[in-house]
């Protein structure tokens, strides 16, 4: 019997496998790390819409506090989920197919939800171009004001106000918040796309008007931090179709 093979052939087995347990304690470390991260980067957004919610700028110094606003909010988003994705693709894998079309449908969700939202408050406005959930407000002082002569007219400001005041009390009920979703969706439209079949004949799309099938697949394939996020935009859209009896999804 060769024992200098044997004890060889155990050094090699032995070297390996503890090459493999070095590798998978380091990929342990970086999720331990990126989740975090992330946990810092929650707290951080947390902290900002508190102190959104309890500062009243001036009037002269709103448009540049809402602008800083956003883009103090979308750059915390954009980090966050950066990390989520990270954390997600360190983890088990799973079918870069499924999650590319899973994708492709929350961000269809989310353009649709803010579409619903806008033709709820302007219905009478076939295209929406220029008219963005996070200013609605700020929509509304424009399309009452006339741009020749600066008149207002008050009757219409106060029916947009009070559609806008009515929409955002049935969707806070569902969990929407006007401070974060707003620009949650914008980034979720901007990072994921939309989908590029919207043929109401193919087969999946009994599928896309079912909230029970969305539902597993968003806590299937999305980030984990981001699902209970994206599952509030479901139950928003779900509103929306009982309210106007139409499709989840409108193709």
């Amino acid at each position: 019997m060769d024992y200098t093979s044997i004890n060889s052939s155990h050094d090699e087995a032995f070297d390996a496998e503890s090459s493999r347990l070095l590798a998978e304690n380091a990929q342990m470390r970086k999720m331990m790390a990126l989740m975090q991260e992330n946990v810092e980067l929650r707290s951080t957004l947390k902290d900002h819409e508190r102190k959104v919610q309890m500062m009243t700028p001036p009037g002269q110094h709103k448009k540049d506090h809402n602008g800083m606003k956003e883009k103090k909010s979308t750059e915390i988003l954009h980090h966050l989920y950066s990390r989520e994705s990270e954390i997600i693709n360190s983890g088990p894998h799973l079918d870069p197919k499924k999650v590319k079309k899973c994708q492709r449908i929350v961000g269809e969700m989310a353009f649709q939800l803010d579409r619903r939202i806008l033709w709820a408050i302007f219905p009478e406005q076939h295209r929406l171009y220029g008219y963005r959930v996070p200013y609605i407000k700020e929509k509304i002082i424009q399309v009452t004001t006339s741009p020749t002569t600066g008149k207002v007219d008050e009757k219409l400001r106060s029916e947009l106000y009070q559609r806008y005041d009515d929409i955002l009390d049935e969707l806070r009920k569902l969990g929407y918040n006007p401070a974060v979703h707003p620009h949650f969706t914008e980034y979720i439209v901007n990072t994921y796309g939309i989908m590029k079949d919207r043929n109401a004949r193919t087969e999946d799309f009994a599928s896309y008007n079912d909230p029970q099938y969305l539902n597993k697949m968003i806590t299937e394939c999305m980030p984990s931090d981001t699902v209970k996020d994206i599952i509030t935009i479901l139950n928003c859209l779900v509103y929306f179709a009982r309210k106007d009896g139409k499709s989840l999804l409108i193709f």
